[in-house]
Formats: C-alpha cells, sequence, structure tokens
C-alpha cells in the first residue's frame, strides 16, 4: 500500500487575519503574521483505494479506533479535494485518516493543521516534496486562510508581500532564531458554536472594522521589526493590542460573537500583571476562548508558576515555536 503521512503543526497568529475580500478562494483583507507550533499536530495518512469508487474518511479518536470521520471533518475533506486533484491531476479514489494531538474547533487552529497536513500529504502523494512552492497556496483553497501559514516553520507571514494579497505565505524567521514558548491555557475544549470562517464572514460588518484595516499595516510592520530584533517589549504591545480588537471586532459584528469565558479575562490580567513586574510574557486570543501565553524560555517556568492556579482552566498544553510539517513513517492505518 502506497502510504503517505504527514504531521503539521497549527499556528498562533501573532497579527490576525480576520475578514475575507474573496470567500469563495480564501483571499484577505490583510495581512497576517503567525508563529507555527511544534507540539500541536494535526496528521494525516492516505493511501490509494484500487478499485475503490469513492473516497473513504476516518478519524483516529482518543482511544486510538478509526471511526468514520464527523460530517463537519468530512464536508471540509471533500471541500477540499477538488482543488488538490485538479492542480495535480491525480483522481484515484483515496482512504484519508487523520488525527489531532489537541482540541478540535476550539480556537486552536486545528483547522489551519488539519488542511496544511492534507495537503502536504496529497503533494506527497503525487511526488513532491514538503517544500513545494504552491503548498501554501493549495493549503489555502481548502477554506482555512490560516492553514497557509502552517506549511512553514518560525515566524510566517501570509501573503509574504502585504501588498499582493492573493500571495503564498512567507518565512521571516527561523525557528531558532527565537525560540519563544507558548503555554496554552484551555478553558474550554468543546468545539465553538461560531466558527472562524463564519466570524470572518461578519467582520464586515461592525463599524470598526475600516479602523481596524487603517491600523493593521503598522501594527505588522511593528510586529516584523520586534521579531527580526527579538524585541520582546514590543512585540508584547503589538500583540496584545491585536488579540483584544480582533475580539472586539468580533463583540461588534452584526449579530455579535462572544469567544471569551471569565477565565479568559483572568488570565490576561494575570499575563498584564505578571510583565509589570519584569517578565517576558505576553498573550494573544484567536477565534475563540483559550489563551496562549507567549514568553521566553528563560521565563517559562515563572509563567506557569503564577499561572497554574488560577481557576476555571481545565488544562495546559506546552508548545513552542517549531519547524513545520513533516514526513512520518508511521502510519494511521
Amino acid at each position: 500500500m502506497n502510504r503517505t503521512s504527514v504531521s503539521s503543526p497549527a499556528n498562533i497568529a501573532l497579527i490576525k487575519y480576520w475578514g475575507m475580500r474573496d470567500a469563495q478562494n480564501t483571499l484577505p483583507n490583510n495581512a497576517s503574521l503567525s508563529m507555527t507550533l511544534s507540539r500541536c499536530v494535526s496528521i494525516c495518512t492516505l493511501a490509494p483505494l484500487p478499485g475503490g469508487s469513492a473516497d473513504e474518511f476516518l478519524w483516529k479518536n482518543r482511544h486510538g479506533e478509526l471511526v468514520p470521520a464527523d460530517p463537519t471533518l468530512r464536508a471540509g475533506i471533500e471541500h477540499h479535494l477538488p482543488a488538490l486533484r485538479e492542480h495535480f491531476d491525480h483522481w484515484q479514489p483515496l482512504r484519508i485518516a487523520t488525527t489531532n494531538t489537541f482540541p478540535t474547533g476550539a480556537g486552536i487552529a486545528s483547522s489551519a493543521a488539519g488542511f496544511s497536513a492534507l495537503a502536504a500529504a496529497f503533494a506527497g502523494q503525487c511526488g513532491q516534496s514538503l517544500s513545494y512552492p504552491a503548498l501554501s497556496d493549495l493549503a489555502r483553497l481548502s477554506g482555512s486562510g490560516s492553514a497557509a501559514r502552517s506549511v512553514l516553520g518560525g515566524f510566517v507571514q501570509w501573503p509574504g508581500n502585504a501588498q499582493q494579497l492573493s500571495g503564498p505565505a512567507l518565512q521571516i524567521a527561523p525557528a531558532q532564531h527565537w525560540p519563544l514558548h507558548d503555554l496554552i491555557a484551555v478553558v474550554d475544549a468543546r468545539h465553538k458554536t461560531v466558527s472562524s470562517r463564519q466570524g470572518h464572514l461578519l467582520a464586515n460588518s461592525s463599524e470598526f472594522y475600516p479602523t481596524r484595516l487603517k491600523l493593521l499595516p503598522e501594527r505588522l510592520e511593528q510586529a516584523r521589526r520586534a521579531i527580526l530584533e527579538r524585541d520582546f517589549t514590543r512585540l508584547a504591545d503589538a500583540v496584545e493590542r491585536e488579540a483584544i480588537e480582533l475580539h472586539l471586532i468580533a463583540m461588534t459584528s452584526q449579530p455579535p460573537i462572544f469567544y471569551w469565558k471569565p477565565a479568559t479575562l483572568a488570565i490576561l490580567e494575570r499575563v498584564r500583571q505578571l510583565r509589570s513586574e519584569g517578565m517576558d510574557v505576553c498573550a494573544t486570543i484567536d477565534a475563540g476562548p483559550n489563551v496562549h501565553v507567549l514568553c521566553t524560555a528563560q521565563h517559562g517556568p515563572k509563567v506557569f508558576s503564577a499561572l497554574r492556579k488560577l481557576p476555571d482552566i481545565q488544562h495546559w498544553i506546552f508548545d513552542q515555536i517549531g519547524d513545520g510539517p513533516k514526513r512520518l513513517e508511521q502510519h494511521l492505518f
């Protein structure tokens, strides 16, 4: 059996992508900037189904069992496959299995990880490497714009040229440039009730959205420069303003979207206190209630010690910047 397996990571957006100018092709209204993770990954295995007439979609659950994919996952893969097949001219039915090492649909970029893994595994099945130039664009065509960033490691901007919003992602610095840590506080692991895609489609309904778009170029440049110069203070300022602003847009959309939980605010407040005490730490949140606490390796243990006793945190995920997708020799089937 000619199996191809890939693990691909989630990423945490430092400058957010929120709102689309072309929903059909998943083209953003602004450039975004993210940090690729290393431990929150999706794994995808695919193989041809000789003689098969239809694709088979499987999910490996937390008990290690392969079960039929749920309707939401199945629909997402079925939406993505035609673009991959057309690009590679590869039409044979496939068996596709996937799994995640972290909560799914809870605002920790599981779609970005999952669809970048699918795109990379499909490319591998067609004889292409993980450095295939079109991989970012192919991942984007899943409908998850953030997947365009997960095909690369380190710090990634999408689109790489902020003036060309239909272009691919670009790595602006490798993981070893600045080995930041990400302590993820999971306050609610359930599927969020409003998907990121729904949120993107509502962004324009916020009266504050045009102002956001005017402010973003300067903030993007601030974050880029902070990363290149390893200036945590400047990075923290941009990252936290950006996180709050994204949720301001969500909360003022019509209808409004409220992702935060009480524990979300408690973590944000404590992180700001720790930074005022001299620690290199800041926090950001994607479209969900769970908080990414970013810090330097030096301050990581002290930061966790100060946060671990906060109430209503279900569990912690200890992650850090990573190198991007990897080909695997072990397969899901």
